[in-house]
């Protein structure tokens, strides 16, 4: 009995985990990635439209791109653990997906440590204070290098937003089937027949319809 209960327990804590896991990094996506379309959607262009000047929008963006690359580096981090917990125990059907989710990990990692790099050469190009371009050639220049990186990690984040949700389908059906496979079956019956109710202590069992 004591066996039993310690793996219970043992089964209940990494249900939590892999919840809250999965739950960080939902939140994280949603935060980072999902805020950034948002602000460049509509946000850029409604702050062009009430300020009537797109060099006003643009010093707004100078303060707000600081702390997307701060949340970024955060979810960059929830989306390593994720990276690496969904490789534990990953078969050979899911591999090609775990080698994408890493290939896009690695380059959002790259990306985001370019624009960290950027930023403040960007910054040391325009006087806040009296919101004027001091050196107008290369702010555009490093402006244009940094919009195209950030709109290729945006889609690499789209592209491994995917890849996670098709990890976790294919992890949720393995644990399902391994557990159904698991049961005990009753001699003479067909498996199809078998129905599986889940109880409030969160076990599963197998039960047959009457007659």
């Amino acid at each position: 009995m004591h066996g039993s209960s310690v793996h219970a327990w043992r089964s209940r804590l990494a249900d939590f985990s892999e919840l809250a896991r999965r739950f960080l990094v939902i939140l994280a996506l949603g935060f980072w990635l999902g805020g950034f379309t948002f602000y460049a959607a509509v946000v850029i262009h409604t702050g062009h439209r009430v300020f009537g000047s797109v060099l006003e929008t643009g010093f707004l963006t100078q303060r707000v791109t600081g702390w997307l690359n701060l949340s970024g580096l955060v979810a960059l981090a929830i989306l390593l653990w994720n990276a690496v917990a969904s490789s534990v125990g990953s078969t050979a059907s899911s591999r090609w997906r775990n080698s994408a989710l890493w290939l896009t990990l690695a380059l959002m990692l790259g990306i985001e440590a370019a624009l960290f790099l950027i930023h403040p050469n960007l910054d040391k190009t325009l006087d806040t204070s009296a919101h004027r371009i001091l050196a107008r050639s290369q702010f555009h220049r490093l402006h244009l290098v940094y919009m195209n990186l950030s709109t290729v990690q945006w889609a690499a984040g789209l592209l491994h937003t995917l890849l996670i949700l098709r990890i976790w389908r294919s992890a949720d059906r393995t644990a399902m089937s391994g557990m159904k496979e698991a049961l005990p079956s009753r001699s003479g019956q067909h498996p199809e027949k078998a129905r599986f109710v889940e109880q409030d202590e969160g076990a599963v069992v197998r039960s047959t319809p009457k007659d």
